[in-house]
């Protein structure tokens, strides 16, 4: 896409002075690593503008509607990712694909062709990340150019994005998105990347997902008011430990200084505010507010028993197509595929009993307590 001006010049520009100043002031990055997340924050301000300016300068993108979405969420590394592939075999729900999460624009039903580039150009950039680095990527999270994807790739253009702290070492930008950064401002935007996606295709049921969603629930409800919430939930001490071997993979690509212990409390604390944030919104929640809770164990030994509860839950209908669709697609992934992907607390300097001692107010809420190591 030609360059364009940007239509609401300022927008979130106090959210990137955050980023950017937990950046240069914690982020300890080696020359190559600051040279790579200038490249990234550019590519999500460029996505930003180019989505602004249709939005201007075709003002019915954001009269459409945006109704009843499913966002798929849950702690970190519970599941989600595998769930969001299942829900992608249900042809009544649009999930953003992993090549519209790298260029949103032009709208791809009002440009076809520049969509079939844009989506040959993922695909070349995901065959050259697996050569570079031998799949590792994929051990960690489950990524196909035509796949679906989640909805980091919006929330980077808003630099509202507590996730950051995964990739970064910014704990001062975690906890000031989480304290005082405006995330309903962030997910207006989120609903203007929807709907620009959607311009002139046929209306659809969004299922969006991704873990930080926990982390806004009530903001999302401002934004989409009719939205369902599927959560995922697993043992947090396996779900710590991931968190733990993720990060440090990250945060390996953009610096020489990756600290096992530092990286251990860091994504304590990250978990532990998607925990409460979670408790806090299920204990305190308004009537009519649709959630469906998953069991990973669950999902993982039976998927389609699994599906047929959250289904019931957002009043669709499983049916016989769409079962046999998430049966091949698990005959075709079977664990171990891509990788494995293997963690241990102690590397991080955390104790196990310690972290299940401190979330057990969580595991006993959602029935998870005899499933440690799950």
């Amino acid at each position: 896409m030609s360059p364009v001006e940007d239509p609401t010049p300022g927008l979130f520009a106090d959210n990137l002075d955050l980023l950017v100043d937990s950046i240069n002031e914690e982020g300890q990055f080696s020359e190559q690593g600051a040279a790579a997340s200038t490249v990234m924050l550019a590519l999500a301000q460029r996505k930003r503008i180019e989505v602004s300016h249709w939005c201007a300068t075709e003002p019915g993108i954001t009269q459409q509607p945006v109704e009843r979405p499913v966002f798929l969420t849950g702690l970190p590394r519970s599941g989600t990712t595998y769930f969001q592939y299942l829900f992608d075999r249900e042809p009544s729900l649009r999930m953003m694909r992993t090549w519209e999460g790298d260029s949103p624009c032009p709208p791809p039903a009002a440009d076809p062709a520049s969509a079939a580039q844009r989506q040959a150009h993922c695909a070349e950039q995901h065959r050259q990340r697996r050569e570079r680095d031998g799949g590792a990527s994929d051990s960690f999270h489950l990524s196909d150019p035509d796949g679906p994807q989640e909805c980091v790739m919006i929330m980077d253009q808003t630099f509202g994005n507590a996730g950051h702290l995964w990739t970064f070492r910014v704990p001062g930008y975690f906890d000031r998105v989480l304290d005082t950064v405006d995330l309903a401002a962030c997910y207006a935007h989120h609903k203007r990347v929807l709907q620009t996606l959607q311009w002139q295709a046929p209306t659809p049921r969004w299922a969006l997902k991704w873990p930080c969603h926990l982390l806004a629930l009530d903001p999302i409800l401002q934004v989409y008011p009719d939205a369902a919430m599927v959560v995922t939930h697993r043992d947090p001490v396996a779900v710590l430990a991931s968190n733990c071997s993720y990060s440090t993979f990250l945060r390996g690509m953009f610096s020489d200084r990756v600290d096992r212990a530092e990286v251990g409390q860091q994504m304590k604390d990250l978990v532990g505010r998607h925990i409460r944030a979670l408790v806090d919104f299920d204990a305190n929640r308004a009537d009519g507010v649709t959630i469906a809770h998953v069991d990973y164990s669950q999902v993982v030994a039976d998927p389609e028993a699994a599906m047929v509860d959250v289904y019931r839950s957002l009043d669709l209908e499983l049916t016989p197509e769409v079962r046999q669709s998430i049966a091949q697609w698990r005959a075709e992934n079977p664990p171990g595929k891509r990788g494995v992907h293997t963690y241990d607390l102690s590397d991080y300097g955390l104790d196990a009993r310690e972290v299940a001692e401190e979330f057990a107010f969580y595991t006993e809420r959602f029935d998870l307590a005899g499933k440690v190591g799950a």
